[in-house]
């Protein structure tokens, strides 16, 4: 038997076992004198089970509908839809059911009025709320298919409008993502370029890995054909090969790594943020950076007239062992730091320190203490240009926390060419106006 027969089958049991009751009650001579003397009784009696009856079966709607609202197959918009409807059922049901229950209560009460000894006021009453009824109901009816047509198209035109508009998304993110790839490709290409064909030749052989150069023509290809066919799977297999462990600029960060701590992000982290540092300083603060890291030779013009007193000169001169041991003693004398620090920032130094200062052992020893108290000052200048919110604003951009830098401080040679390699790099990016923010990114990820 078909499941949607259980349930009517079920109240057409239910009534006739009622009704077989009632006759075997009759059959067994139970006298039904008290409600059949009083029809208004027995109206009242049958007036409360069709009322239970209807409320079973408002019932039954209600589960059905709370069933579909569990079911893990109904969708959000459903869902949404059932909250419009009155007690969730389906639209109309709480309408029919009202014009049931006074056409199956009111049209008997009505017909059977002389047997119930109702007067003809009530009886009245009785007639206008069916009228009304019916003639609300069949009239609601009556408009109810234009609007439902009219509803069951707005509907269609709206599904119709979803549509388009994930077909729209759909399209633009398919035409999107090859050019997004394609600029990608493009942005790591001109700096394999640079590193392989200008810088790469004046770095220790081993530093470029052999298989950059391969790498890169295959990129080249790769760029040479999207220009005319754009081939997504050919673009990021060209842009894996040069990001990958043997791409030239991996291959020299991760060279640079061991001369600074990892940051949160791995170990090319902190050459990334290092970088990104130098691509954000001004003109003035980038020489002393890049003197710094290519410990190139002093150059006066790193300082700016006045930027170091003798009081900062004082705290760096701990970190300068030659010139702490020969003049701590001799820092009460007045006027002599300042002295001191005249003849150190003047291009003939050396000459000067040797002729002035007794205590060095020869002009190499002050020479050599001259190279460290320049470099402690460039050190307390450094200090100054990488403020805490520069350095904070660089790793929010390159997607890691803030924290102090530490400038590279000697190591393997091979590390410190690599080193010097991506500072030249970076040399060049500040020259084409390139940011490398979202390359560094990306790489130390």
């Amino acid at each position: 038997m078909p499941s949607f027969l259980h349930t009517p089958l079920k109240i057409l049991l239910t009534g006739l076992a009622a009704v077989a009751v009632l006759l075997a009650a009759r059959l067994a001579g139970l006298g039904l004198g008290p409600i059949q003397a009083a029809p208004a009784s027995l109206a009242a009696v049958l007036v409360f089970l069709v009322g239970l009856g209807f409320a079973a079966f408002l019932w039954w709607l209600a589960s059905r509908c709370f069933t579909l609202l569990r079911d893990p197959a109904t969708t959000p918009e459903q869902m949404a839809a059932l909250r419009e409807l009155p007690l969730a059922l389906p639209e109309g049901t709480v309408r029919a059911l009202l014009a049931l229950i006074v056409g199956v209560i009111g049209l008997p009460l009505l017909l059977f009025s002389q047997s119930l000894a109702l007067n003809d006021a009530i009886a009245g009453y009785v007639n206008g709320i069916i009228a009304g009824v019916f003639g609300y109901y069949f009239g609601a009816r009556s408009t109810n298919p234009e609007a439902q047509a009219a509803r069951r198209l707005s509907d269609a035109l709206e599904s119709q409008t979803r549509a388009n508009e994930a077909l729209r998304q759909s399209a633009a993110t398919e035409s999107r993502e090859p050019a997004e790839a394609l600029a990608r490709l493009e942005r790591h290409l001109g700096t394999a370029r640079l590193l392989v064909q200008r810088i790469g030749p004046a770095l220790p052989a081993g530093l470029i890995p052999r298989e950059a150069e391969a790498a890169l023509a295959q990129a080249e290809q790769a760029l040479a054909t999207a220009r005319t066919r754009p081939d997504l799977a050919a673009i990021q297999a060209a842009t894996a090969a040069l990001t990958g462990a043997n791409g030239p600029l991996p291959a020299l960060l991760r060279a640079a790594s061991p001369l600074l701590p990892a940051a949160a992000g791995g170990p090319l982290a902190g050459v990334a943020l290092l970088m990104g540092l130098g691509w954000s300083l001004g003109a003035a603060a980038w020489r002393r950076f890049r003197a710094r890291l290519l410990e190139a030779p002093h150059d006066p013009t790193l300082f700016e007239p006045g930027a170091i007193t003798p009081a900062s000169a004082e705290l760096r001169l701990a970190q300068a062992p030659i010139f702490a041991r020969l003049f701590t003693p001799r820092l009460a004398e007045p006027g002599f730091l300042a002295g001191l620090l005249d003849t150190c920032l003047r291009p003939e130094a050396a000459a000067l320190l040797w002729a002035r200062y007794p205590g060095f052992a020869h002009p190499e020893e002050a020479a050599e203490g001259l190279s460290e108290f320049r470099r402690a000052l460039l050190e307390d200048r450094l200090e100054a240009d990488l403020a805490p919110d520069l350095v904070a604003r660089v790793a929010q951009g390159l997607g890691q926390r803030g924290g102090a830098v530490s400038l590279p401080e000697g190591g393997p040679d091979q590390a410190r060419a690599a080193l010097q390699g991506l500072t030249l790099l970076l040399g060049e990016w500040r020259d084409s106006r390139t940011d490398p923010t979202p390359l560094l990114k990306e790489l130390a990820a």
